[in-house]
């Protein structure tokens, strides 16, 4: 049985790995064709002005293209990471305290969002995992969160311990104050090079990776991540109650060592 099992992972690795480099390819030739369609067209065109505009959507797409080559790097090893399954006891509490605080923007800098971290210092909020690619996970879900929040507005994280149907869990959320998320896009946004953003995002600055690596990760700590909308008191009506957007991860407590 050991040896069938092994041998399914292996072929599912492999079925995985083609996956990848079918969608690493597609996403890689885009740009590309974009950039070879620019020059070409700077080699004709006489307009300074035109010339520029053309130098630019070059420029937008090496952004991209380092972005996307960045985030292709950083899925493999935390995959090759996660593989290995050494795990300890995490302390996912204080991790989310310590990686919240470490976003505080200076003083003075006016029209950032900011990251904060709901109540004291948790005590007692262990899991068992890989601390690299768990404190990975809720960097990839802040930034996220970040990106679609307005200017000034504010990130929360928070991690409390709840009863699921498996026994006790861990469930931290990262909020946002966003414009929140369609309803028909709440699972669309974790799937690899997803990058549908908002009128005004900087093109180039996501590579539809980040999510797609959390819930990888979290999958591989036996725990599941999901996206939800905020929604305000009162009736609920289509997109008039939406105040942000709550990704929710959930994952098992560590059992207490025995005496």
């Amino acid at each position: 049985y050991s040896l069938e099992a092994m041998t399914g992972a292996l072929a599912d690795r492999i079925d995985a790995n083609e996956r990848f480099a079918a969608d690493v390819s597609h996403e890689i030739k885009n740009p590309l064709a974009s950039i070879r369609s620019a020059v070409d067209s700077a080699r004709t065109v006489k307009d300074a002005d035109r010339q520029t505009q053309l130098l630019g959507i070059v420029a937008q797409d090496v952004l991209r293209l380092d972005r996307l080559i960045t985030d292709i790097s950083r899925a493999t090893r935390l995959e090759a990471e996660t593989a290995r399954g050494d795990l300890g006891q995490v302390d996912l509490g204080g991790l989310l305290y310590e990686l919240s605080h470490a976003y505080e923007p200076p003083e003075d800098a006016r029209g950032r969002v900011e990251v904060v971290f709901k109540g004291d210092k948790p005590q007692g909020i262990l899991v068992l995992g890989q601390e690299g690619p768990l404190g990975q996970v809720f960097r990839n879900l802040i930034d996220n969160a970040r990106s679609f929040s307005p200017e000034g507005g504010r990130v929360t994280v928070a991690a409390e311990i709840v009863r699921g149907k498996r026994g006790q869990m861990v469930r931290a959320t990262v909020e946002d104050e966003g414009p929140g998320i369609p309803p028909e896009n709440l699972e669309t946004i974790f799937r690899r090079f997803y990058t549908q953003r908002p009128a005004g995002t900087a093109f180039g600055g996501n590579s539809g990776l980040g999510l797609s690596i959390a819930r990888q990760i979290v999958d591989a700590h036996r725990g599941r991540v999901f996206a939800e909308n905020i929604v305000r008191a009162g009736p609920i009506q289509t997109g008039s109650g939406t105040s942000g957007a709550r990704l929710v991860v959930e994952l098992p407590l560590a059992p207490v060592p025995k005496a």
